[in-house]
């Protein structure tokens, strides 16, 4: 028991460190507004309890810079996968929500 107990608070750490790192990658990809919100979901099939990580960013124009939204989301995934530990991914569910002009900067 103080074996999983050891492994818990490596993984919690491990997320802890991949919050820190997916609001850089936020900025550096969405820009300096871009915010990392955290959470916890729970998987309907499974009921495990895993990290939530919104990254809340501002998209002057979403629907004639579509395509370029595309881009910075898969650029931005792909960057995160690299970053973090196959441990951490198994355990984070990940999304990028674009947010106003008017709510940018403002996190909870």
């Amino acid at each position: 028991m103080a074996v999983q107990t050891i492994e818990e608070r490596t993984l919690a750490a491990q997320i802890d460190d991949a919050a820190t790192v997916t609001e850089a990658l936020a900025r550096e990809f969405f820009g300096n507004a871009a915010y990392l919100r955290r959470g916890i979901e729970v998987d309907r099939e499974t009921g495990k309890e895993e990290a939530l990580f919104e990254v809340h960013y501002c998209f002057d124009d979403p629907e004639n810079g579509f395509d370029r939204l595309v881009e910075l989301h898969q650029a931005f995934t792909d960057a995160f996968v690299r970053a973090v530990s196959p441990e951490v991914l198994s355990n984070v569910v990940l999304t990028a929500v674009p947010i106003d002009d008017d709510q940018a900067g403002v996190s909870a």
